[in-house]
């Protein structure tokens, strides 16, 4: 490999698919793949919930030795989640992890160096793990604060209470870059927060959320807002900050991205994986109102973990058909690599 802080320019952005939208498979043999993180240079990192952490190199090829391997607690939906890579990735190496360990929910932070990932620091601890909802997921936001998400660790209250469950939390580069600390919250009342978007040119947050036997939410998510679980679901929200779309019927919407690349019929638009609905969900937004919505590839590859932008700008989704929830199909689990359609 190059110097790990990068290896060439980026990949020039794609032309759009006429017609549909066009998918390939550019990686298979994957153990529960959580998280693809970009690194400078189109290389990405994937994350396995079992904690290994595999190379998709820039040509698409998944390298047979992983970068690392990070200790966790992998039972149920616990393990390695969440990941991200820092702005300053090329000057400083830095990759950041959210991982259940015996303690509990941690985010760590990593040295990529010389073709191996190394455990540098956690950042923060103190979440309460369980093997049900332990949110996971990592995201920069365009603030440059590193976002996290918590679950309610299997116990609704948590989410009302004070803590670091069910809630939304970030910390500023100072912290996430020195030795972290205790994040700032976002937003509470949160069941289990999966996905983190935000929207071209406004910079709203937007999020998805796994509801309790259907109700799934895609909120907007407001600094100092209470979004209710478990006083309230669904659409009557009351006092409590009201969801942009629900979905009655489970879908279980995990990750989330925005199309940024110009010119494609999906521009603007947010896009999500969902594991029980076994879909990627395309919302197109007026603002922050939904104006339409479809699903896309409903049943055709299993549940879908997340949807990520490339720097190509096509988009990369994860399958997790061998999470002990699906059904898995030969080549599970999956990268799938798919070009918008023309606009």
């Amino acid at each position: 490999d190059h110097d790990d802080r990068g290896d060439g320019d980026e990949e020039p952005r794609l032309a759009r698919a006429d017609g549909g939208p066009e998918v390939e498979t550019v990686a298979t043999g994957l153990e529960v793949p959580w998280e693809i993180a970009f690194l400078p240079g189109g290389r990405a990192l994937i994350a396995e919930r079992g904690g290994s952490v595999r190379v998709l190199g820039a040509d698409g090829a998944l390298r047979e030795q992983p970068a690392g391997r990070i200790a966790v607690q992998a039972t149920g939906e616990a393990g390695l989640l969440g990941m991200a890579v820092d702005p300053q990735f090329e000057d400083n190496g830095f990759v950041y992890a959210y991982r259940t360990a015996a303690a509990g929910n941690e985010v760590l932070r990593l040295r990529l160096a010389d073709g191996r990932l190394e455990e540098d620091v956690t950042l923060v601890d103190g979440i309460e793990s369980a093997p049900i909802h332990d949110g996971g997921r990592l995201r920069i936001g365009p603030d440059e604060q590193l976002y996290v998400t918590t679950g309610d660790a299997g116990q609704p209250e948590l989410a009302q209470r004070d803590g670091l469950n069910g809630k939304i939390l970030r910390l500023a580069p100072a912290a996430y870059r020195g030795d972290g600390g205790e994040p700032e919250v976002v937003s509470t009342g949160h069941r289990n927060v999966q996905g983190l978007a935000w929207q071209p040119d406004s910079d709203r947050l937007f999020a998805t959320e796994h509801g309790a036997t259907g109700n799934d939410e895609l909120n907007l998510i407001r600094r100092g807002a209470n979004y209710g679980w478990p006083e309230v679901q669904g659409r009557d929200h009351g006092r409590f900050r009201a969801p942009v779309a629900v979905y009655a019927e489970s879908i279980a919407p995990s990750g989330a991205t925005f199309v940024t690349l110009p010119g494609s019929a999906w521009t603007g638009d947010v896009l999500f994986g969902a594991l029980v609905g076994e879909q990627i969900r395309h919302v197109e937004l007026d603002g922050a109102s939904v104006r339409s919505q479809e699903a896309l590839f409903a049943g055709r590859y299993g549940r879908i973990r997340t949807v990520v932008e490339g720097p190509d700008g096509a988009l990369y989704a994860l399958t997790n058909n061998t999470d002990g929830r699906g059904s898995p199909r030969d080549g599970d689990d999956r990268v799938l690599r798919i070009v918008p359609p023309a606009g």
